[in-house]
């Protein structure tokens, strides 16, 4: 049978919606009929998904594998970290589409890589020794190289595009403050995990705006997997411990790891009000014994959370809508492991 090869025009039917390519098929020359050809409907499929992926900004299949290439893990590795199977990542890096979620989980690591340590002590008991190796050291030189851009261009100018706006409290990032804050609670609560702390200084800074129409210390909050968390508070955290004024400790038991911290120099309450210290001291009471995990549940329950994408900047002025307004609210029994 002598066949031809013509492009035509072609609709695929992908999640109910209908996408038209240019692509390239094989016809009958006789009877002018197309006729299969799997090479070529590969291509013309293949396009048609990277269509719906522009179209969706849906991250691409080369764009995962460079992705899970940046923390130097496997599929199986990289596929705990995200807490999927590692079918699911290696049908992804070979072409199947990623659910919305998926996909914009992916594109936010790949935006901000370092956000990904916030997902380790979930991950840590199903990944592999290699794996875990493999990712601190990349995470390390990541924060490494964003660290030291950071420092060039001065900590409190990191903060310059959101000082002033509904995404800062409408005031000026101030890190001798947010400093106070790390402090009071790493003294309140000795070795307090890195995503409790995260959580205890979103509580803070939304609730005083809340009652004062200004944050204390202009910090932009992300809304991240296990909760709000201080935009590049990694790296605020490592100034901090490079200023010896607090330690990360590490620590585990036979069934878990984590990370904590203790402070290392006392709170300058001269640093901050009355006002300032009494909702300080309110989130303390609340919190002190609450585990990590039923404080995440609670922070996913709030609209400051759900209104948001995943590595979006969440705004102050969601703040009116928060459960810890409620003077009735009692606070869970459960004790915080660290």
């Amino acid at each position: 049978m002598k066949t031809t090869i013509q492009t035509i025009e072609e609709t695929y039917e992908i999640r109910d919606e209908a996408i038209k390519v240019s692509a390239k098929a094989r016809f009958n020359c006789d009877t002018g009929e197309q006729v299969f050809d799997e090479d070529l409907d590969n291509v013309a499929i293949n396009l048609a998904f990277d269509k719906y992926r522009t179209l969706h900004n849906m991250i691409t299949p080369p764009r995962i594998k460079q992705l899970r290439h940046i923390y130097g893990l496997s599929q199986r590795d990289f596929a705990a970290l995200l807490g999927w199977s590692a079918t699911t990542v290696a049908t992804y890096e070979t072409g199947a589409l990623p659910s919305t979620a998926n996909s914009q989980l992916l594109t936010t690591l790949e935006q901000r890589p370092t956000i990904a340590q916030s997902m380790l002590a979930t991950a840590i008991k199903m990944m592999t020794d290699r794996g875990k190796q493999a990712f601190q050291v990349h995470m390390s030189q990541l924060d490494a190289a964003e660290a030291q851009t950071w420092i060039q261009r001065g900590i409190n100018s990191r903060f310059v595009k959101t000082n002033g706006t509904e995404f800062a409290g409408y005031g000026q990032f101030d890190f001798e403050k947010f400093t106070q804050l790390v402090l009071y609670f790493v003294t309140a609560m000795p070795l307090i995990t890195t995503s409790k702390l995260n959580k205890l200084l979103f509580y803070t800074d939304f609730k005083y705006f809340a009652e004062n129409t200004v944050s204390i210390t202009g910090t932009a909050y992300l809304r991240l997997p296990h909760g709000p968390a201080p935009e590049s508070y990694q790296l605020l955290y490592g100034a901090l411990e490079s200023a010896h004024c607090i330690e990360t400790i590490e620590m585990a038991t036979h069934e878990d790891e984590w990370t904590g911290f203790k402070a290392l120099v006392p709170v300058d309450e001269q640093l901050l009000t009355a006002q300032e210290l009494a909702v300080m001291a309110d989130t303390v009471a609340r919190f002190s014994t609450t585990h990590d995990a039923s404080l995440t549940d609670l922070t996913h329950q709030e609209p400051a959370w759900q209104h948001y994408q995943m590595g979006e900047p969440i705004s102050y002025l969601t703040a009116a809508t928060l459960s810890t307004l409620n003077g009735d609210w009692s606070q869970s029994d459960d004790v915080e492991e660290s």
